[in-house]
């Protein structure tokens, strides 16, 4: 069966409400907090937002283009 209204389709995993704080994610500093690379930088989520982290300052970490892709391939772990 090929469900085409999604509309009432179950979704087991309800989505918290999120904190916005859109000048943190506006503000950034251009430094890598891991590798210290100077240049342009992204933030990074330490606790996801799917399991109800926030951009809040103790959950964002400013990162380079390299380390983010460590940090999403598993080479650099960061702790929660």
């Amino acid at each position: 069966m090929i469900v085409k209204d999604l509309s009432k389709s179950f979704n087991p995993l309800p989505k918290n409400k999120r904190v916005v704080n859109k000048k943190l994610l506006k503000d950034k500093k251009g430094v890598c907090e891991l590798c210290g690379k100077r240049g342009q930088t992204e933030k990074h989520h330490i606790k996801t937002k799917g399991s109800g982290g926030n951009d809040t300052e103790e959950n964002l970490i400013e990162v380079c283009r390299i380390c983010h892709t460590k940090i999403h391939n598993g080479e650099i772990k960061l702790d929660n």
